[in-house]
């Protein structure tokens, strides 16, 4: 069917309604009142539905933790967000052993010697070993990631 057929019908029913509104036929008003009493239960029969209160079940809890994500979002940037704290960028400093106050580029010439000296999969035969290595690698990672930011060029 081409747009232009559908525009058409479309513009064809709107008139139809529009006239029969208005109608001064009791048999057009009683079918008209009918018509709307039938789409209110339909609408209130659908509203019941196991899968409608799942909906709308879901979508309080989708927007209680989407408030929840905001407020915690909005806190952590009135702190300043991580990483402002002068302890810890010293801790990330002595985590990838460079001096407090190196540059990026040393940052991440240790960093990378670090990964590839504590990586996981080097330690994968002995399981307390790797999750040590684990552990370690996470930690050289988090120190990584959180000085990144602030001194990539």
């Amino acid at each position: 069917m081409g747009i232009g057929k559908r525009l058409w019908d479309v513009t064809r029913a709107n008139v139809s309604d529009f006239a029969s509104a208005f109608s001064v036929d009791a048999d057009t008003r009683e079918r008209r009142r009918l018509d709307n009493e039938v789409e209110r239960e339909v609408a209130q029969e659908v509203a019941d539905t196991i899968g409608a209160k799942a909906g709308r079940r879901a979508r309080r809890a989708a927007t209680k933790a989407e408030d929840a994500w905001e407020r915690a979002f909005e806190e952590a940037r009135a702190r300043g967000g991580p990483g402002t704290n002068q302890r810890e960028i010293e801790g990330w400093y002595r985590t990838l052993e460079v001096p407090v106050g190196a540059d990026f580029a040393t940052v991440r010439k240790s960093y990378r010697r670090l990964i590839a000296q504590y990586h996981p999969d080097k330690f994968a035969s002995d399981p307390e070993k790797y999750a040590a290595a684990t552990e370690v690698a996470r930690k050289i990672t988090n120190a990584y990631d959180g000085l990144r930011p602030m001194l990539e060029p």
